[in-house]
């Protein structure tokens, strides 16, 4: 699910926290993670974070720092070991552990990272990444036992969840990207971010995995603002604050954790949405959107980095959104629209 996961599993803990008063959109995150009070990021702002507004670089790669050789072509024997141990308990992929101390090594890389100059919209995995050593400070539960216990339990999400090859048989799971990089193999039942993977396969901004009826169940909860078979799992206000547009003055179309759409042609949804809509997209190809207005939630399941992330074909192509368009287009407010001319040299691919 990739950065589905940022709204699927870290988005509903904040929510959660904010409801309680344990987390204020307006305070810095130093306040909540006392280290970075020592760090370039001790005045970064909660809702700045969501918003991708902070200044936080969009990624770092830490894999890179992790090989013995400058050519980038053997991973350094002191991180990784191809047997688990109590030095390397964290597993990355299938005969791939990493030591426990690196984990720290990648929070000092962020803490330590510069911050970008102006302060605009520029999209960040860092901020999610902090987030979820936030809630497990302020919570004292793990990040998967607490979507779990709060969430995906309570709303018979069986698929739904982090390291599903504790649960389910590798054949059950779509294989990710054939890694010829990083970790040398068809990549299956581990989270395709070498970041997450990293941390074990748990992370704020990616780690998820789904099959397409439990992820609805999700988002549709999402759609009712926090209710779902007769629970309330948020209010709704909560859902309409996080869902809205925070910064739309300033160019910034971000909702506070949720994405939507900027008109003309901005976002990752259909135009044809409605100005109340929300939702998020995925590095893998996923999109999943929910349109209040028309009471109407879209999920696009995809694979299109297998077998590299080099294919881009359903970005170039348009299709998540293409697809969107014709559902809306079925509906009768929509009737007027005409129906687009199809490019004959599409259908060819």
């Amino acid at each position: 699910m990739a950065s589905v996961t940022k709204v699927t599993a870290t988005l509903p803990i904040l929510m959660k926290l904010y409801e309680q008063k344990k987390l204020n959109l307006n305070a810095k995150l130093s306040k909540y993670i006392p280290d970075l009070k020592e760090t370039n990021k001790k005045n970064l702002i909660i809702k700045d974070i969501l918003t991708h507004q902070a200044r936080l670089k969009p990624w770092i790669p830490f894999y890179r720092y992790t090989y013995e050789d400058e050519e980038h072509t053997k991973l350094n024997p002191d991180i990784y070991s191809n047997i688990k141990s109590e030095k390397y308990p964290i597993q990355v992929a299938d005969n791939l552990y990493i030591t426990k101390s690196y984990t720290d090594t990648i929070y000092k890389k962020i803490y330590e990272s510069e911050l970008r100059e102006k302060k605009e919209y520029k999209y960040s995995d860092l901020g999610l990444i902090l987030f979820h050593k936030m809630i497990e400070i302020q919570t004292g539960i793990k990040q998967e036992v607490y979507d779990n216990k709060m969430f995906y339990d309570k709303l018979g999400a069986v698929t739904l969840d982090y390291l599903p090859l504790k649960k389910f048989p590798k054949s059950r799971i779509v294989p990710t990207e054939n890694d010829t990089i990083f970790r040398r193999q068809l990549v299956q039942g581990y989270v395709h971010d070498p970041a997450a993977a990293m941390l074990g396969g748990v992370a704020g901004h990616a780690g998820l995995f789904s099959n397409g009826d439990d992820l609805a169940k999700m988002m549709q909860m999402y759609l009712n603002y926090g209710s779902y078979g007769g629970l309330k799992y948020l209010k709704a206000s909560t859902l309409r604050l996080f869902s809205s547009c925070a910064f739309c003055k300033s160019g910034n179309r971000r909702g506070i954790g949720f994405d939507r759409v900027k008109r003309p042609e901005g976002g990752p949804a259909s135009q044809l949405v409605s100005d109340k809509s929300f939702g998020h997209s995925g590095f893998t190809g996923i999109l999943v959107w929910m349109d209040p207005k028309y009471d109407f939630v879209y999920i696009f399941l995809s694979n299109r980095i297998n077998p590299t992330a080099e294919n881009r074909k359903l970005i170039t192509m348009d299709v998540r959104t293409k697809i969107q368009s014709y559902f809306y287009k079925s509906f009768p407010e929509f009737k007027n629209y005409l129906p687009e001319k199809i490019d004959k040299n599409q259908t060819k691919h």
